[in-house]
């Protein structure tokens, strides 16, 4: 009976696929080739995605909490600040900022470290519901001169995007009787379905762009299990016969 061979012929594009190579190599040397063609790089489109993703997920997030009325301690949002919920009104630091030794709190530098307020979600109060609506109204103008009020995200001129005012309109919304509503609130009344529009076909971009992407799909986990951001040039590894790995490059 003749000895079968020691080696086996595989023609390109046969039964025997690149993974079923890595397989009769054996060996960490033939393993770790196999492996490293499977890091992934993600380019500048990657990480303008996933700071879309991040963003719908925020909103998604904050939904039920907007709508009830309140906001969570040190909720940043662009042109006024941060919300600090002890005081129910927004400042230029973060609660527990620290400089110089010192610690801020509702527009107070302390000599002690401020302790987590409770609740650390509160309703702004009547004077920060007028600045929001204000601000509200400042963004809207904003999106119309830019032509950017069909974009969720638009950061310049300083301005924050349909997300944002989605989020600020939701807000005064759970806090009516709280203010006196002007043209900001009113106008957003009217745009409120073309700026949740806008908010769905976003998650469909993304959606489609990450299944077409797995690469893409793999750096987005990664990044929500590191806590860091997607940035151009980060990689990940999750390849054939290898445990995911953060590459060093992504950004914080």
């Amino acid at each position: 009976m003749k000895k079968t061979s020691q080696h086996i012929r595989l023609r390109k594009g046969g039964i025997l696929q690149w993974s079923t190579l890595c397989l009769l190599a054996g060996g960490s040397v033939a393993l770790n080739s196999c492996d490293s063609e499977s890091t992934y790089t993600s380019t500048p489109e990657d990480a303008k995605m996933a700071g879309l993703q991040k963003q719908l997920d925020e909103i998604e997030s904050r939904k039920g909490q907007l709508m009830n009325g309140e906001l969570e301690n040190n909720f940043e949002l662009p042109g006024l600040g941060f919300y600090h919920a002890e005081a129910g009104d927004f400042f230029p630091y973060r609660h527990g900022h620290s400089k110089d030794s010192k610690w801020f709190s509702a527009g107070e530098w302390l000599e002690y470290e401020p302790a987590a307020p409770y609740p650390s979600a509160t309703r702004p109060t009547p004077v920060a519901l007028e600045k929001i609506q204000q601000l509200l109204e400042r963004e809207q103008a904003l999106a119309e001169k830019s032509g950017s009020g069909n974009t969720v995200t638009h950061h310049h001129h300083g301005g924050g995007g349909i997300g944002n005012m989605l989020m600020m309109y939701w807000l005064l919304s759970g806090n009516r009787g709280a203010f006196t509503p002007g043209a900001g609130f009113q106008n957003a009344q009217r745009q409120e379905s073309g700026w949740r529009r806008s908010v769905d076909q976003g998650r469909q971009t993304v959606s489609s762009y990450a299944a077409s992407n797995p690469g893409y799909s793999r750096l987005v986990e990664q990044s929500k299990a590191s806590g860091s951001r997607v940035t151009p040039g980060s990689s990940v590894r999750g390849g054939f016969g290898s445990s995911s790995r953060v590459g060093s490059s992504f950004g914080s």
